[in-house]
């Protein structure tokens, strides 16, 4: 029997025992239906599922942004689907949560295919498919899908903080001189949001238009879209057609001024150029993935961009800071209602947090919840209705202004004026990738991101001297899903509660 296998039946029974020990003896007669039920997926799907994880991870091409869960892998999950797992108790409840598990599994799996060597064919990835859905959708699975979702509660979604690292580097001690750098950064970043930028030459992106996608939503349509979104899921979740997705991704999509010293300052779209990464400036993308919140007892939409640079360049000779290729991700929240709640930003390092807090009805917390210091940048409610622009620093990239100003040129300022379009961010799960002419599969893609989600070509120096924060090459690019934001505790740019730590609604 393989390890997998092992594995599997030793989650299946943990699940049991832990439904047993709240059921009591009325519970065995369905557990013993769950137990045929698991031994029949056996017989097919999980021998199946055990093989193809097992060449990803032997050819290093595991999809770091979503997890499959460590003893059914016909299934996966990311930080917001481990922490709904807690509210999914009705059979309608826990088909809903299996179903976006199964439909998490399905499109990783696919990304991971495409970059191996040899990827399977259609057929085999149907059949996996087919694992997963008939897991999620057939009414007989329904008892296994309770003990699946049973068993999470007892396991924690793994994190990106190396605990070894931790403790050699006796990060205990270094916490307070690390939250003393910490709060002198965001006051310098505070110092520069307040200032005036006149940038002597600028580059100026904004969305291309589609004519078929430019007219005007109203927000009581929006109010409408979202409303019955929520209606129409047991789990009360916000899952938009993808028509009404993408209008909100363009009726939010940001302006960026940039000041523009040298090429590095251009947005661009990242490509693999023979065996190295590099940003194409002449075909400017802004990148774009939904993702999901919960604050005040509500799951809420978020929209996020995510923009490109070339390189990051030393400015001393010993430059902690720079590397190759550079990112920022400009986040949305929506209400209910589908109004912006708040922003926050980071780069793509997981570095330079920052959050905007754009509805009234939005308070900050006068005792945070969470150790790490927060950077709040408060804005008008009006702001978004009118158009967001960021303004943002040459070299190292700092957004310094946010606004619904479009800047203008004049005698003593220089601005370029440039057009980009979407790409969904999964795309870059699957650059095209050729260069190899002894490869078995010369027409592979290959990730923008490693298996354990960085880009290994944006290492930065700075991971030297906070290694003892526990994460993982400190500074460099990563996968959406790895961004660790807490260098005094742990956090991340998708934990599902976030924003409870430093925000709450007004009574």
């Amino acid at each position: 029997m393989s390890r997998s296998l092992l594995q599997q039946l030793f989650f299946f029974l943990f699940a049991v025992l832990a439904l047993s020990s709240c059921q009591g003896i009325k519970q065995r007669s369905t557990a013993e239906t769950a137990s045929y039920q698991l031994q029949g997926l056996q017989a097919h799907c999980l021998p199946l599922i055990d093989a193809f994880r097992t060449i990803v991870a032997s050819e290093g091409v595991a999809n770091a942004s979503s997890a499959p869960l460590p003893a059914f892998p016909l299934l996966h999950s990311n930080r917001f689907l481990h922490d709904l797992s807690q509210f999914a108790i009705l059979p309608a409840e826990t088909q809903e949560w299996t179903s976006l598990a199964a439909k998490l599994a399905i499109q990783t799996r696919a990304s991971e295919n495409a970059n191996l060597n040899s990827p399977w064919s259609e057929l085999d990835l149907e059949r996996l498919a087919a694992c997963s859905e008939n897991l999620a959708e057939n009414s007989t699975q329904q008892q296994l899908r309770t003990s699946i979702i049973a068993a999470l509660q007892f396991s924690p979604f793994p994190d990106h903080y190396l605990r070894g690292r931790q403790t050699l580097g006796a990060l205990f001690l270094l916490r307070p001189l690390l939250k003393q750098r910490i709060l002198a950064a965001h006051a310098d970043e505070q110092n520069w949001y307040r200032q005036t930028e006149n940038f002597a030459l600028s580059s100026f992106y904004e969305l291309e238009p589609d004519p078929v996608n430019e007219a005007e939503i109203s927000n009581l349509e929006i109010a409408d879209w979202m409303q019955k979104a929520y209606a129409s899921s047991a789990l009360a979740l916000p899952l938009l057609p993808d028509k009404q997705l993408n209008l909100l991704f363009r009726k939010h999509a940001p302006k960026f001024h940039i000041d523009l010293l040298q090429d590095n300052d251009k947005l661009g779209a990242p490509h693999w150029q023979q065996n190295q990464i590099a940003v194409d400036t002449e075909n400017p993308h802004i990148y774009t993935i939904a993702s999901m919140t919960r604050f005040a007892d509500t799951k809420l939409l978020q929209l996020n961009y995510v923009a490109w640079f070339p390189e990051r360049r030393p400015t001393a000779p010993i430059d902690l800071y720079a590397g190759k290729i550079d990112s920022i991700i400009w986040r949305v929240t929506l209400n209910k209602d589908g109004e912006v709640l708040l922003y926050d930003s980071i780069h793509s390092c997981g570095c330079y947090h920052k959050y905007f807090p754009v509805s009234q009805q939005l308070l900050v917390r006068t005792s945070p919840t969470a150790r790490e210091p927060a950077n709040i940048f408060p804005l008008s409610h009006s702001i978004a209705e009118r158009g967001v622009t960021l303004t943002i620093t040459s070299n190292e990239h700092y957004i310094v202004g946010v606004s619904s100003t479009i800047p203008a040129a004049n005698s003593q300022q220089q601005l370029q004026t440039s057009r980009y379009r979407f790409q969904p961010y999964h795309s870059l799960y699957n650059l095209q990738h050729n260069f190899q002419s002894n490869s078995p599969n010369p027409s592979a893609s290959k990730s923008l991101f490693d298996a354990d989600g960085i880009i290994s070509a944006s290492k930065r120096l700075e991971r030297f001297t906070l290694w003892p924060t526990g994460i993982r090459s400190v500074g460099a690019m990563r996968q959406w899903g790895t961004h660790s934001t807490g260098f005094i505790e742990q956090q991340h740019f998708d934990d599902a509660n976030l924003l409870e730590n430093y925000f709450q609604l007004s009574p």
